[in-house]
């Protein structure tokens, strides 16, 4: 099997997860917001293209020194300095480039399967440095998420906003494991990556099963979302607007979603449309679960690759 083929699975992951429409509140084809456009998502799904190939290419070699901190660093730069755009990636290159590394280890171990895959990304973070930690700083420093900030209690964790972070870091030894283990108390990419991709595997089996059933891509990955979202509350929505209005987003997501299984095609799109203006006009962006859905996508496509099956057939 051609190695290539994996890199072009997890960018094409990115794109796929961009387009699907109306994902309520995120940008998609028919919605953008002002400083973040749809085209952005394009670019930087293409531009992602070569670093995946090195996660891929550093797991099937072996890499002893920094293993994901600077992949992750380099996908965000250059999709912000190059594109150029704000934060369209910190959260999914986040969730995707342990994965990549994993894929390239199960290549290696001749053992290519989502469970080998899933296992090895989280099981690498274990080995992970005090440079990935500092390059993931760096990341997120150029990302400039709105909802972290210098007033921050981090505890006895470096805030991302200490300009001395590089040195505290080193000083006290925190590596990438601790900085993800200590944010999935509360963030959900974190948790993800930290515990086995325990919602992404699941949610690769609910978009196969909807796919299957009325044949409609677009529509699978638009119910797989609303599915996550009635499940889990919204990292960004908490950081951004608080708990309450987190778990307002999960209870109408939860309402909408039995509505929009049931209908036939294309009667499915009015009530997500709503839904989609109704978070808009509040400014809510669920940004943590679009970011989950672009790994259940990774790995339906990896499946489809590893099984020999075409890239979107169910």
């Amino acid at each position: 099997m051609n190695i290539d083929v994996f890199p072009s699975v997890f960018s094409l992951s990115l794109i796929l997860e961009a387009s699907a429409w109306p994902k309520p509140g995120n940008v998609h084809r028919l919605r953008e917001r002002r400083d973040l456009r749809y085209e952005a998502f394009l670019a930087t799904g293409v531009l992602a293209y070569r670093y995946f190939k090195k996660g891929v290419l550093r797991g099937v070699r072996g890499w002893r020194r920094i293993i994901i901190g600077d992949l992750i660093y380099m996908t965000v730069s250059k999709a912000i300095d190059d594109i150029p755009s704000t934060n369209t990636c910190l959260g999914s290159s986040t969730l995707l480039m342990p994965l990549s590394v994993g894929t390239g280890r199960c290549i290696a171990k001749e053992d290519l399967g989502l469970n080998c895959i899933t296992g090895e990304a989280s099981r690498l973070l274990r080995e992970t440095s005090v440079e990935d930690a500092v390059y993931y700083y760096r990341a997120v420093r150029k990302a400039s998420p709105s909802y972290l900030k210098p007033s921050d209690n981090t505890g006895s964790h470096v805030n991302i906003w200490d300009p001395d972070y590089a040195e505290k870091l080193a000083a006290r030894g925190i590596r990438l494991i601790d900085v993800l283990e200590y944010s999935s108390r509360i963030d959900i990419v974190a948790d993800e990556v930290v515990n086995g991709y325990k919602r992404s595997l699941a949610l690769e089996g609910f978009l196969r099963k909807r796919v299957s059933s009325h044949g409609e891509w677009n529509r699978g990955v638009v119910e797989a979302y609303l599915h996550l979202l009635a499940e889990a509350m919204d990292t960004v929505v908490v950081l951004k607007h608080g708990v309450e209005v987190a778990e307002y987003v999960r209870r109408r997501a939860t309402e909408i979603l039995p509505e929009v299984l049931a209908a036939g095609s294309g009667d499915w799109v009015k009530p997500v449309m709503r839904l989609d203006d109704e978070f808009y006009e509040h400014g809510i962006n669920p940004g943590a679960i679009a970011d989950v859905t672009a790994a259940g996508i990774a790995l339906f496509l990896l499946r489809n690759t590893i099984d020999g099956k075409r890239l979107l057939e169910p």
